[in-house]
């Protein structure tokens, strides 16, 4: 059985395996549903979701294993389905299995790419220098 397993998935990740390096491209595509609610759209990888990708290349099955923002996620089917959509496309895979990771590990900023959380905190302070707010920090000064 010929199984190749990651962790953890950004951008900057590179594999070995071709199909992976597909797979991961594909993933880049699929934007997480909260975020298209606001202004700035951030992909799976980028936001830190996609926690690994298994290839198995005797049965051509490719496996993402998620860990969402929120386990009671309701946007998780869609996001399942987006996936199986665009990996499915790739030549190479025959079956697509997204699993949700439920082993307690919880997500946090850290686990997005350097890139977008920098961004992220750049329009955060423009929000607030916009609005006139003091941040409570310097209040308490």
């Amino acid at each position: 059985m010929s199984t190749d397993v990651t962790d953890h998935v950004l951008p900057t990740t590179e594999f070995e395996s071709d199909v992976k390096t597909d797979v991961k491209a594909r993933l880049e595509e699929v934007l997480d549903p909260c975020s298209c609610m606001s202004e700035h759209p951030v992909n799976i990888v980028d936001l830190g979701l996609v926690d690994g990708i298994e290839w198995d290349g005797t049965s051509k099955t490719v496996t993402v294993h998620l860990l969402l923002t929120s386990q009671r996620c309701t946007y998780f089917l869609d996001i399942d389905d987006e996936i199986c959509e665009r990996v499915g496309e790739l030549s190479a895979v025959e079956q697509v299995e997204v699993h949700q990771v439920t082993s307690g590990e919880i997500w946090t900023a850290d686990r997005m790419a350097e890139t977008e959380r920098q961004a992220r905190r750049e329009r955060f302070e423009q929000r607030v220098e916009e609005a006139g707010i003091t941040p409570y920090a310097e209040r308490s000064e």
